[in-house]
């Protein structure tokens, strides 16, 4: 009879770093020289920041045989700071699989989400996967290709550039502290520690950072990943948002790029969706809100800087994740209000359905809602690639 295998599901400690690493770079189908999770996310996985100790891990007779990572963090959404636990490198041996050791430790991550109280988590990933955890997919972003003959059709043939666009390393203290600095005056904002901000940006691998310059102004910073994509954009002033893609696709003769802007910069889509090419939406990421109540108001607050919402008043009652809420939301005049309430319910929702009303592109059940209310949804959640795990 063959000897049976001992399974233990714990958090990780310091002296697994490196079977970690080599544990998800296998699963991951990384080579560990030039492609590893090192690279891919330093805000992580750098030896300094203690990885292990955010992983639940499956050992079978002490070996790393699964795991599921789950980071903790904030964001500022118009004045208000939410926390979030975010969850990655969700992995399992390929001889390992059928066994349950995802379900185990994703159970177990959500089981310290909901003890440790916080008001959302995110994760990338399949939804059919997820949602049996409570996550689904949600958010929207815009996505606008710009290319040289658009560049070529909607600019004075004799322009010249404006601005300048100075690649940024690790020891470009200045330019960091810049970007550091315009970042957190956003209207949403992630806590981005200022020790590891170069680790942070460039998070998810290629990724090139460049403070924009006019003359000697600072004018802002981009994000650009895999020589194709501008993924996070803030300038000081919005309207020079236009010349700023044009310059930068002239200056490094880009056949094209496309832009990805959050919901709420409705300044910077408004301006660019009259030069270029194409503009499309797409989904942000898979969502599991736990506070409903604080996570709406918040959110609802930032639409209103962005769009002009009906005055009215609806009440929800929300069979959460984490608990129940019976919530009063109530627009007047741009001004946004979420309280609790005893009222009867205008409507009541599970937990994946108020995902879907709140927050989703399109949802047929908020088709269903007043249309005074739908003008308030989807709400504008948005995470950057800098700030995912």
């Amino acid at each position: 009879m063959s000897e049976e295998i001992k399974v233990q599901y714990l958090l990780g400690n310091d002296t697994q770093q490196e079977e970690l690493i080599d544990f998800i770079n296998y699963v991951f189908h990384m080579n560990g020289k030039d492609n590893d999770f090192y690279r891919a996310l330093p805000k992580i996985y750098k030896k300094e920041y203690h990885p292990c100790e955010y992983n639940y891990l499956a050992l079978e007779d002490n070996r790393i045989k699964a795991a599921v990572g789950a980071f903790p963090g904030e964001v500022t959404i118009c004045g208000t700071t939410l926390s979030y636990i975010g969850i990655g490198n969700v992995a399992v041996n390929p001889y390992s699989r059928s066994k349950g050791y995802m379900k185990k430790l994703m159970d177990l991550a959500v089981d310290q989400i909901l003890q440790e109280d916080v008001d959302f988590s995110v994760l990338s990933g399949r939804r059919n996967r997820y949602s049996y955890f409570s996550y689904e997919v949600t958010g929207r972003k815009y996505c606008l290709w710009m290319d040289e003959s658009n560049v070529k059709h909607s600019f004075p043939k004799d322009r010249n550039e404006r601005f300048q666009f100075v690649q940024v390393n690790e020891n470009d203290v200045e330019n960091l502290q810049k970007i550091n600095d315009l970042q957190i005056i956003q209207p949403l904002h992630y806590k981005r520690e200022t020790n590891k901000l170069y680790d942070i940006l460039k998070n998810w691998n290629s990724v090139d950072i460049y403070s924009i310059f006019e003359e000697t102004r600072f004018a802002g910073y981009l994000l650009f990943y895999d020589k194709l994509n501008v993924k996070e954009i803030v300038l000081n002033k919005q309207e020079d948002i236009s010349e700023v893609i044009a310059d930068f696709i002239t200056i490094f003769k880009k056949d094209g790029i496309n832009i990805e802007l959050a919901d709420y910069q409705r300044f910077f889509i408004d301006s660019l969706s009259t030069v270029a090419e194409t503009v499309t939406t797409q989904a942000i990421d898979n969502f599991s809100i736990l506070h409903y109540g604080k996570v709406i108001e918040a959110l609802l607050r930032l639409k209103a800087q962005t769009d002009k919402l009906a005055d009215g008043k609806v009440t929800l009652y929300i069979h959460g994740k984490k608990m129940d809420e019976k919530l009063l939301i109530t627009v007047k005049e741009n001004q946004v209000s979420v309280t609790n309430t005893d009222d009867d319910a205008d409507y009541e929702f599970s937990h994946l359905e108020a995902m879907s009303v709140l927050l989703q592109n399109y949802s047929s059940l908020r088709n269903k809602m007043p249309f005074e209310v739908q003008t308030w949804f989807p709400l504008p959640i948005h995470i950057f690639p800098a700030d995912q795990v």
